[in-house]
């Protein structure tokens, strides 16, 4: 295994992903065609320059390590990251079942835990990079205008499901089938990765600062969003369906793929 850094290029509108071989200090060799465009659009390509991560800068010194963990697989954080399956997976736990609820997943320790099912055992800037690392583009997103807005997210597609052992039986289920609105099931399975949003100084990361990453209300904040909206401004409609989930506590594994059709330019890799 190969440890290799992480460094996100912020340009108003870009957000481009550079690997450095820690042993060498080079960039990386692993990168699409689109990547290695963006990157000649701003001269960096085979530069050696490399602008590291400025979110959260109290915090954040370093861009995130990273592991090789060969066959297109790497691990950053807790975050297991599969390049070829184009999904990624994070271990996280059950932390609430009460109303009122508006998030699926934040970080552990988020600051909007009280609103929110799951955890999850990362930062908001890890998982944001690992949607980047298979394939999401904010490019494509257009994020909801306000709080409950009603306006269907727009953004590229994902898929996410949730997987915990019982009785040394694996179950796993879509998020959406543990929600209830109005005591009825949601129909929708539509989720979509908007990336959140950097604050006006340019520096804090929103899903960062509230530890949102999977969300359901049409939230700026999160770095994925159900795309129609759960319950939006009807406060108290969405409840869980206790049956479809363990105990309070219980470990889980949040999945997320890539269901946005795949270009030769997003998965061609040069030399």
């Amino acid at each position: 295994m190969r440890q290799q850094s992480v460094a996100l290029l912020l340009i108003p509108g870009e957000r481009i992903m550079v690997i450095m071989d820690n042993a060498s200090g080079q960039q990386s060799g692993r990168k699409t065609v689109n990547e290695r465009r963006r990157l000649q659009r701003y001269g960096l390509w085979g530069t050696g320059m490399v602008l590291l991560l400025v979110f959260a800068a109290k915090c954040y010194s370093q861009a995130p390590g990273v592991v090789d963990l060969g066959d297109g697989k790497y691990r950053l954080g807790a975050i297991v990251i599969d390049q070829v399956a184009r999904r990624f997976t994070v271990p996280g736990s059950v932390i609430r079942t009460e109303q009122p609820l508006e998030y699926l997943v934040v970080k552990k320790g988020g600051a909007k835990a009280y609103e929110a099912v799951l955890d999850a055992d990362t930062t908001a800037i890890e998982f944001n990079l690992a949607c980047i690392l298979i394939g999401l583009d904010s490019d494509n997103a257009v994020l909801p205008r306000h709080h409950f807005d009603e306006v269907p997210v727009i953004g590229d597609p994902v898929k996410v499901t949730i997987t915990w052992d019982r009785d040394g039986q694996e179950v796993q289920i879509r998020p959406e089938e543990i929600f209830l609105l109005e005591g009825k099931p949601v129909e929708s399975r539509d989720w979509t990765y908007t990336g959140s949003v950097m604050l006006p100084d340019n520096v804090r990361y929103l899903a960062e600062e509230a530890g949102t990453l999977i969300g359901f209300v049409h939230d700026r904040d999160s770095i994925i969003e159900h795309k129609q909206g759960i319950g939006l401004g009807q406060f108290g409609s969405v409840t869980v369906d206790t049956s479809k989930l363990p105990p309070l506590g219980t470990g889980v594994v949040i999945s997320v793929t890539n269901l946005k059709p795949a270009t030769a330019e997003s998965t061609q890799e040069t030399n």
